[in-house]
C-alpha cells in the first residue's frame, strides 16, 4: 500500500528570505504561487541555509500558478523553507 500521512499548508508571504514551510522533515506535496506582474523566482530548500530542492521562475504576468509535485514529493530532512520575490505570495502544502 503507499504511504499515507496528513497534508498541511502553510501560507508564504511576499518577500520571504527562508521562511519556515515546516521546520521538521517533510515532503513538499504542491504549490500555489501568486504571480506579481513583474514575475519573480520562488524557490524551496532542504534547510533554511540547505540546497535548493526546486525552483520555479515565473513569467512577469500576473497569474495564479498551481504546480502538483509528481510521486510523493519533494523530501526535505532538515526541514523545508521557501524565499518568495517581491509581490509574490505562495501557498505550500506539505505532509
Amino acid at each position: 500500500m503507499a504511504m499515507q500521512y496528513d497534508v498541511k499548508a502553510t501560507a508564504i508571504a511576499a518577500s520571504a528570505t527562508d521562511s519556515a514551510i515546516c521546520a521538521g522533515p517533510s515532503r513538499v506535496k504542491g504549490v500555489v504561487v501568486s504571480v506579481p506582474v513583474a514575475g519573480g523566482t520562488f524557490t524551496i530548500k532542504n534547510g533554511a541555509a540547505g540546497t535548493t530542492v526546486f525552483s520555479f521562475v515565473a513569467p512577469a504576468a500576473a497569474q495564479a500558478v498551481n504546480i502538483v509535485i509528481p510521486g510523493e514529493g519533494i523530501y526535505c530532512s532538515n526541514g523545508s523553507y521557501a524565499t518568495t520575490a517581491a509581490g509574490m505570495t505562495a501557498t505550500v502544502f506539505y505532509g
